[in-house]
């Protein structure tokens, strides 16, 4: 998945800066591609018989005269692993003045900080063709230094939902989410069976018939391990003395270690007087403290949800969390790409109840795409409500998805697949401007050439692998299974960058 950012300049540019813009660029080993592609087909159109930059000077008159446009519109810039993009606004496109943006996959390492040494760059060399075309020395340089960040006018949703949240609480979930300990926890919770036994563990303990959770081994699924459960620190290994006469639960010992001493020590049992040895003793499983603070408010699935951004590489300070209330139900938001996206999170079911607020909340944020994501029955009566609300948008001319997830476990597939197809069509509309210039979809080839830079990265590495050994691959994103619903006279176009269909899709 490839990732954007964007600043602004508020400085419009006159064909002639900006062919003298590049060409400063290129002298501070900046290269840009389009222009570069340019020169080189004119040189071989004059087979080295006249001056590359005469016709160059000649297309670009007759491009301005006849169609009415400028001849540069922006530039690409590639490097191993990122790429700069600078686009020329004017009175035909949203926007005025430069927008420097950077495309990056989420490996990439201070990536706003490689952006803001471009836009220095390119301050740099504005100043300097600014100072070339008027023949002046003391151009203002401060207000060419003032590269503003980009924001959609979603991003205002995003803003309110960090605002009405509390600062020290807000600081205090996020940090929960981010220990290595939950993030481990919360991975098991995914499994139904997991949490299911859990919360028969704590009953089964309170009431003092926990033995029988081991003796009961043979109907679990495969996918269940006790002994992981152990390991992450949901349940602890307990030995359980108690006395045959009453019943009564006389000790509690960590480890078969510590009935070695106790039994050893001849102590006897305030109940009955018999011997502690001789009393009965089972090995029993207990829930920790960790199960209880994930589980009872539905906590596990905010940190599951936390981990997965985190994973696909959304940055930490573009994840907002609203705490769970302890009904099991929460709301994240996250941006990708600046695209806001809504989660509203139930450890239970989808009832009509929780879909008004789910949308409730959407219409506060006015997020454009709603991820509802349910443990339990998904319900039809809640189901049509996000159904009907989603089309009543769609109709009236909005860009807006639901996507509705039944299960933990399918979360990670889903929010993999929007979260592609929302940056594909991000760096499609950065660049689309630029399509003319290069003769072709720009985003189609700056998605090519990553997929083809991974690709040669896995093969270097197979290849300096030992002799016999497997290489593990990553988990190859596939789409997700779900039913698709979408509206009349609207596509699905998933296999087209920058092409986001309006639609509602429901995991199964």
């Amino acid at each position: 998945m490839l990732f954007l950012a964007s600043k602004i300049l508020d400085y419009d540019t006159a064909d002639e800066i900006r062919f003298l813009l590049l060409e400063k660029l290129r002298d501070k080993e900046w290269m840009p591609l389009i222009r570069s592609m340019r020169l080189n087909c004119y040189r071989e159109a004059l087979s080295a018989v006249g001056p590359v930059e005469e016709m160059e000077q000649a297309i670009a008159i007759s491009t301005r005269l006849e169609d009415q446009a400028p001849y540069i519109r922006g530039d690409i810039f590639l490097l191993d692993d990122h790429m700069f993009s600078l686009v020329f606004g004017d009175s035909d496109s949203l926007f005025t003045g430069i927008r420097a943006s950077i495309v990056y996959e989420p490996q990439l390492t201070e990536p706003l900080r490689r952006l803001d040494a471009f836009c220095q760059s390119v301050s740099d060399a504005l100043i300097e063709a600014i100072n070339e075309v008027t023949g002046a020395s003391d151009t203002d340089a401060q207000d060419l230094r003032k590269w503003r960040q980009e924001q959609s006018a979603a991003q205002s949703g995003f803003e309110r939902f960090v605002t009405r949240q509390d600062t020290d609480s807000l600081y205090t979930v996020v940090r929960k989410e981010t220990s290595r300990e939950r993030i481990r926890a919360a991975e098991v919770l995914e499994n139904p069976y997991a949490r299911a036994f859990l919360r028969s563990a704590k009953q089964a303990f309170t009431e003092g018939y926990a033995s029988k959770l081991l003796a009961e081994s043979t109907s679990r699924p495969a996918s269940f391990s006790l002994d992981r459960m152990v390991k992450v620190g949901l349940l602890r290994r307990e030995v359980l003395i108690s006395c045959r006469q009453t019943g009564h639960t006389l000790l509690s010992l960590p480890s078969s270690a510590a009935l070695a001493v106790v039994t050893i020590s001849d102590a006897t049992c305030t109940e009955c007087g018999m011997r502690i040895a001789d009393e009965k003793i089972e090995e029993v499983v207990a829930p920790t403290h960790l199960s209880s603070a994930l589980l009872d408010d539905g906590a596990w699935l905010v940190n599951r949800l936390h981990s997965i951004l985190r994973q696909i590489g959304i940055s930490e300070s573009e994840i907002a969390i609203q705490p769970p209330e302890g009904s099991g139900e929460a709301y994240v938001m996250a941006n990708v790409c600046n695209e806001p996206f809504l989660f509203a999170l139930r450890d239970g079911d989808l009832s009509p109840s929780f879909a008004r607020r789910a949308v409730d909340m959407q219409i506060e944020t006015d997020a454009p795409h709603l991820m509802v994501i349910a443990t339990g029955t998904i319900h039809n009566d809640g189901r049509t409500h996000l159904i009907n609300y989603a089309s009543r948008l769609v109709r009236g001319g909005r860009e807006f998805e639901v996507i509705i997830v039944d299960g933990a476990d399918s979360a990670a597939a889903e929010l993999g697949y929007a979260a592609e197809r929302v940056s594909k069509k991000a760096i499609a509309d950065e660049l689309c401007e630029l399509n003319t210039s290069l003769g072709f979809n720009v985003a189609r080839l700056v998605s090519a050439r990553f997929e083809m830079l991974q690709k040669s990265k896995k093969d270097i590495e197979l290849a300096l692998l030992p002799a016999g050994a497997e290489a593990v691959a990553s988990l190859e994103e596939g789409e997700p299974t779900g039913a698709l619903i979408t509206f009349p006279g609207v596509k699905d176009e998933r296999d087209v960058e920058g092409e986001a269909p309006h639609l509602i899709r429901e995991s199964s």
